[in-house]
């Protein structure tokens, strides 16, 4: 296991130097952050592998192949914006030019926790999702979020003293988050997401860079909800399952709704899910030593950090499993916001945790979730209905 001392010192010393970044991944990662990641840096090339976004612009920059431009890539520091199974492959695509990780390379949640930390002395985070209800308009068997599952146990819903009283104790000990995902289950069935949203960003709009609201387009959004959106700068992320769920009329209605009404989305089509898992179990093929389970959670790290109920977990899977009632925290699975100061080693656990260091080395749920790394073979079809 990596020495919980070299967390916050793992790129090599001339990255304090930077004022120029490469960005490899185009994608939702990289489309959430990128805009504070300009506001420091000069960004000098994008690179992706979707041939359906070469040649999109970001200010002066055309999304180019590797293949254009690998013989320019020699001497930058690139920042890779990908999630953890795609970071794999450019990681071995970087490798097998000479280049090396953390001296070459990083992760782009690795990289701003790590930089801004030593040169900003800020905590900064590049994502934190947060779940407003788990109803759900659909009825996915493999939800990573479980949706389905709640209705024997019983759905929650939150309002915005509950998201408020989460960010209080969030912003004691983070300077700064580049995006804000509101999920559900459909967040859209919450009838109080307008003053979730509005109440936040009058409250912690200068921290926060990026509100978005992730819905699978089977609602179209109110009135209300629109004028909130449009006056607080929130984009929507559509999910289209239409492919396995008949609601095409539905989806292009929210999308001729929020084109009206200027509201900015991206459409997100998945070709395939995981299968997490829906037993309490551990997995001892997976987890059947710590060493076993912290080398499983590495290969995970979503990165999908989320916040609800005054903590903050490392992973939605993580929150969802505990609500449930699945599995029960046991120490360091999370952090109490509550019971934060603003301390500095508050600040530096934070950043540990969310590079994937919690205390103990990994969180306990992943003794019982297949995970979305390379280690999970468990492929199912995207949104099959129960």
């Amino acid at each position: 296991m990596e020495k919980e001392e070299k967390v916050l010192d793992r790129l090599s010393s001339d990255w304090n130097e930077i004022n120029e970044l490469v960005i490899y991944g185009f994608g939702r990662t990289a489309i959430r952050n990128i805009d504070k990641l300009a506001e420091d840096f000069h960004i000098s090339l994008i690179i992706d592998n979707d041939p359906t976004i070469h040649g999109k612009q970001y200010g002066n920059c055309r999304v180019q192949t590797f293949a254009e431009v690998k013989d320019c890539l020699a001497g930058k520091k690139i920042v890779i914006a990908t999630s953890s199974v795609a970071y794999a492959d450019i990681t071995k695509q970087l490798q097998e030019m000479g280049l090396q990780e953390n001296l070459d390379f990083c992760r782009l949640k690795d990289f701003m926790a790590e930089w801004y930390w030593k040169n900003r002395h800020q905590v900064c985070l590049s994502q934190t999702f947060s779940s407003v209800t788990s109803r759900c308009t659909f009825n996915c068997r493999h939800c990573n979020f479980f949706a389905p599952y709640f209705k024997r146990e019983g759905h929650y819903d939150y309002d915005e003293t509950d998201i408020l009283s989460d960010f209080e104790g969030y912003f004691k000990i983070v300077d700064y988050v580049a995006s804000w995902s509101i999920m559900g289950g459909e967040p859209l069935l919450n009838e109080r997401l307008p003053q979730i949203i509005e109440c936040i960003y009058e409250r912690y709009g200068s921290r926060i860079g990026y509100i978005q609201v992730i819905s699978n387009g089977s609602i179209v959004p109110g009135r209300e909800l629109l004028d909130t959106m449009r006056k607080c700068k929130v984009r929507m992320r559509l999910s289209d399952y239409t492919h396995v769920i008949s609601y095409e009329e539905k989806l292009a209605e929210v999308k001729r709704c929020l084109e009206e009404n200027e509201i900015p989305y991206d459409m997100s089509i998945y070709e395939q899910w995981f299968d997490l898992g829906t037993s309490t179990c551990e997995i001892p093929s997976l987890c059947g030593s710590a060493e076993d389970t912290v080398r499983h959670m590495r290969l995970c790290a979503t990165g999908c950090h989320q916040l609800n109920d005054k903590k903050f977990y490392f992973c939605g899977q993580g929150f969802a499993r505990t609500k449930i009632g699945w599995c029960s925290l046991q120490e360091g699975d999370c952090i109490e916001l509550d019971q934060c100061t603003g301390s500095v080693d508050e600040k530096e656990s934070m950043l540990r945790f969310c590079m994937g260091f919690p205390p103990k080395g990994y969180i306990s749920v992943c003794k019982t979730c297949y995970g979305m790394g390379s280690d999970n073979n468990r492929i199912v079809e995207v949104a099959e209905q129960m």
